[in-house]
C-alpha cells in the first residue's frame, strides 16, 4: 500500500509505504505492521519463531502501543511539545514512547501466565511531532534514515553473546544471533529512544531482521532505501525472496515531502554557534558543517552512562553539544570536544572507556555514514580528513 498523507502535529506531508511478506520457508508470518498515520505513528514488530505464538505477540506488542500512545494524557503530551519544543518537554516524548513499549512488555508477561506460554518480539516505533521523527527500539529490527548524502543506521542491534539466552534465527550464512533485549522476554527490557531532525527529501525506514538481514553489505542497504517508499519496500522484499525467503520480511517506509507548515518559533535542534570551536568542524562555511552534520545522530546519555565507541554496527565518534564526560586518562570535556575521533578511519577503540559525568547531549557518526559523506563531497572529505589527522595528532 501507499498513501501520502498529512500527520497530525507534522509540519510536512509525507508519503507512506508498508510491505510484509512471509517468505519461502516460513509456514506463518510471525511479523506484524502499524501503519496509523491518524496518529502520526508507525512501527514494525517481529515475533519470536522459537517461542510459541510470535505473530500474536508481534501484533498485541503493536497494539497496545498504538492504544497507549492513542490517549488523552500522550496526545497533551505531543501538544505540549509541538507548542514548546524545550529539551525538558522533549524528554516527556522520550518517556511516553518507553512508556508504550513497556506497557507491551508488562502485557505479553501478563499473557504468558494465563496461556502458559513462553511469547517475545521486537518492537521498532516512530512518531511524527513538529518537524522530528521520534524512535523507539527493542530488539533486532532495525530503523535507517535515506538523506542525499549518506544513509544512517540509526538503531543498534540489542544482541548478547549468551547461549542460554533466547536465540532468533539468523538470514543466509549466519549464526543464530541471541537477543539481549526484547518485548516479553525474561530479561531487562532496554528501550533506545531517538529524536531525528527531518527535512524534505529524508526517508525513514523501519525494517525486521528478514528484511535486512539478507543484504550483503551496509551499500546493498544504502542502496536499497533509494526511491520513492513503494521502491523502497519492493527492493527489500526483492532481495529476502530473491536470497531464500528464509525470513518474514517487513518494512515501512516514510518520506518527508514538502513543508506545508513553517513555525513562528521554529528552532533548530541545537545552537550551530557550539560548534565553531569544534576541531572537526572549526573554519568551515554553514553549508559544509551542515552537510557532516547531516550524517550525525543526536543521543543523549545519562550520567554513569559509558558512551560506545561502537555503535549501530560501526566504529563512533560524538561531538559533545552539552553535558560532561570523562575519559580514561582522567580529562573532563565539553562542548564542543570530540571523542574518539580515530574510529572514523576504522581504529577499533571498543576497550576505551568514557564515563558520563553529567548528563550528555551528543552527535554520534559512525564511520561508514562519514565514509559517505566524504565521498558524496570529495573536497570537503579531504578537509575533514585534514583536520581529523591535525586534532588526532594534537591530542596524542
Amino acid at each position: 500500500m501507499t498513501q501520502t498523507r498529512i500527520l497530525p502535529r507534522f509540519d510536512f506531508r509525507v508519503e507512506i509505504a508498508a510491505e510484509t511478506v512471509t517468505g519461502k520457508v516460513r509456514a506463518t508470518n510471525e511479523d506484524a505492521l502499524l501503519v496509523a498515520p491518524e496518529l502520526a505513528l508507525f512501527g514494525v514488530a517481529d515475533g519470536m519463531g522459537g517461542l510459541d505464538s510470535g505473530e500474536h505477540a508481534s501484533r498485541t506488542a503493536l497494539e497496545v502501543a498504538r492504544a497507549y500512545l492513542a490517549t488523552k494524557e500522550a496526545n497533551k503530551k505531543l501538544e505540549e511539545f509541538c507548542r514548546s519544543p524545550t529539551l525538558e518537554v522533549r524528554r516527556d516524548v522520550f518517556a511516553l514512547l518507553r512508556g508504550a513499549c513497556e506497557a507491551a512488555h508488562d502485557k505479553l508477561v501478563s499473557e504468558q501466565e494465563s496461556r502458559g506460554e513462553k511469547m517475545g518480539t521486537t518492537m521498532d516505533l516512530c512518531l511524527f511531532a513538529r518537524d522530528k521523527a521520534f524512535v523507539a527500539h527493542v530488539g533486532d529490527g532495525r530503523v535507517f534514515l535515506a538523506r542525499s548524502k549518506a544513509t544512517l543506521q540509526i538503531t543498534e542491534d540489542h544482541l548478547v553473546h549468551d547461549p542460554a539466552s533466547v536465540r532468533r534465527p539468523g538470514g543466509p550464512g549466519r549464526t543464530p544471533r541471541p537477543l539481549a533485549s526484547g518485548v516479553g522476554l525474561p530479561v531487562p527490557l532496554r528501550v533506545d529512544v531517538f529524536p531525528v531532525d527531518l527535512r524534505r527529501g529524508d526517508t525513514l525506514v523501519l525494517a525486521t531482521d528478514g528484511a535486512y538481514g539478507p543484504m550483503e553489505s551496509e551499500a546493498a542497504i544504502s542502496h536499497a532505501c533509494r526511491g520513492t517508499p513503494r521502491a523502497i519496500c519492493d527492493a527489500f522484499v526483492k532481495s529476502s525472496l530473491a536470497r531464500g525467503g528464509r525470513d518474514n520480511a517487513s518494512i515501512v517506509a516514510v518520506r518527508i515531502d514538502e513543508r506545508f507548515l513553517q513555525r513562528s518559533d521554529e528552532r533548530g535542534a541545537f545552537d550551530t554557534s557550539v560548534l565553531r570551536d569544534c576541531p572537526l568542524l572549526e573554519g568551515l562555511p554553514p553549508s559544509s558543517v551542515l552537510g557532516v552534520l547531516s550524517g550525525s545522530i543526536e543521543i543523549e546519555l545519562e550520567a554513569g552512562a559509558d558512551v560506545p565507541p561502537f555503535d549501530a554496527g560501526d566504529h563512533c565518534a560524538y561531538i559533545v553539544l552539552d553535558g560532561l564526560v570523562k575519559t580514561e586518562s582522567g580529562t573532563t570535556l565539553g562542548a564542543p570536544a570530540v571523542l574518539f575521533p580515530e574510529s572514523l578511519v576504522g581504529v577499533d577503540l571498543r576497550t576505551r572507556r568514557a564515563a558520563v559525568v553529567e548528563r550528555l547531549r551528543t552527535l554520534r557518526i559512525r564511520r561508514d555514514d562519514f565514509r559517505e559523506i566524504c565521498a558524496h563531497d570529495p573536497v570537503l572529505g579531504m578537509t575533514l580528513f585534514e583536520k581529523l589527522a591535525t586534532h588526532i595528532a594534537r591530542t596524542r
